[in-house]
């Protein structure tokens, strides 16, 4: 879903200015420590799934929700890794739209071992790839939160405070 109900109505009332949004990343990890990447269409990069929640949603469940709509995946989010959220996460959209979000990114397990497919109009392909052997074409942040999630360390990392 490239942009939710909730969002258009907004949009139809500010149109292209500034909205801040709380999103989510999911880094999904399977029993073989292969991390599920999805092939970006809108950047040709890979990242994990990733996406916007909607009103009454908990992150927890955006997570579970975009990663199923996106790849056919069931996933169990096991452990905040990070709270993102500044100037490097703001977007401007090719249609002029502007985006700023609080990304909440989960470590998380797939459910079974279901073969990711792509199941939405925002993604080329989806698949496993191992931790260590990630594909070039990644965005540094997201090769970053992947480290994070890999490292399994026991708190989450939050952006420090500006001085």
């Amino acid at each position: 879903m490239p942009i939710s109900d909730y969002i258009k109505q907004i949009r139809a009332k500010v149109g292209k200015d500034l909205l801040l949004v709380p999103g989510v990343t999911a880094v999904v990890i399977n029993k073989r420590d292969e991390i599920l990447l999805q092939l970006r269409r809108d950047t040709g990069t890979w990242a994990p799934p990733s996406g916007s929640a909607e009103p009454g949603e908990t992150v927890a469940e955006c997570a579970v929700r975009e990663v199923r709509e996106e790849s056919g995946v069931t996933i169990v989010p096991e452990a905040v890794v990070a709270v993102l959220s500044g100037k490097e996460y703001n977007v401007v959209y090719p249609n002029g739209d502007k985006l700023a979000t609080v990304t909440t990114v989960f470590r998380c397990r797939p459910v079974g071992d279901i073969t990711p497919r792509v199941n939405d109009d925002e993604s080329q392909d989806f698949r496993y790839f191992p931790g260590n052997a990630r594909p070039e074409n990644m965005l540094p942040r997201h090769r970053w939160i992947i480290g994070l999630a890999l490292s399994k360390a026991p708190g989450a990392y939050f952006d420090p405070p500006s001085a």
